[in-house]
C-alpha cells in the first residue's frame, strides 16, 4: 500500500514539476518575440540659442525635448549652464521648471561681451542629454 501511494506521489509531483516547466519555456518564447519598435528610444534635446546678441538684452535659450515622437512635458531636471570664454570655474547654472509643449525656456540677460557657450543639461526617463551651443556677446 504503501509503494503505491508513494509511486502515485511521485507521478504527482513529476506532474506538476512538468507543467511549471512547461508555462517557464512558454514564457521564454513570447518573450523572445518583441518587437523592434519596442527598443528604447533615445532622449532627443534640440537646443536653440542665437548665434550672436547684444549685452544686456534678453535672449530666449530654449530646449526642445522629445523621446522618440513624443514631446517630454514632465523632464525630471532641465538646466541651461552658461560659460564665458571657456571659464568654465565662473558657470553659471539656471534651472528651469516650466515648459510649454516639450519646449523649456529661459530667458537670459548676459551682461558682458565676449564668447559664451550654453550647455543644456536634461534628465527624462533615466536618460541625460547635454547639447551646447555658442553665442557671441557684442
Amino acid at each position: 500500500m504503501k509503494r503505491i501511494l508513494l509511486g502515485v506521489l511521485t507521478v504527482l509531483v513529476i506532474s506538476v514539476l512538468a507543467a511549471c516547466g512547461n508555462d517557464k519555456k512558454e514564457d521564454e518564447h513570447h518573450h523572445s518575440e518583441h518587437k523592434s519598435s519596442d527598443k528604447p528610444q533615445a532622449l532627443e534635446v534640440a537646443l536653440d540659442v542665437p548665434k550672436e546678441a547684444k549685452s544686456g538684452e534678453e535672449v530666449e535659450l530654449s530646449a526642445k525635448v522629445t523621446l522618440g515622437d513624443e514631446k517630454v512635458k514632465d523632464a525630471d531636471e532641465v538646466m541651461f549652464e552658461i560659460v564665458k570664454d571657456g571659464d568654465k570655474k565662473s558657470s553659471e547654472m539656471k534651472k528651469v521648471k516650466e515648459n510649454k509643449d516639450g519646449v523649456y525656456t529661459l530667458k537670459y540677460k548676459f551682461k558682458e561681451a565676449g564668447q559664451y557657450n550654453v550647455t543644456s543639461h536634461v534628465t527624462a526617463r533615466d536618460q541625460h542629454t547635454m547639447p551646447n551651443k555658442d553665442i557671441n556677446i557684442k
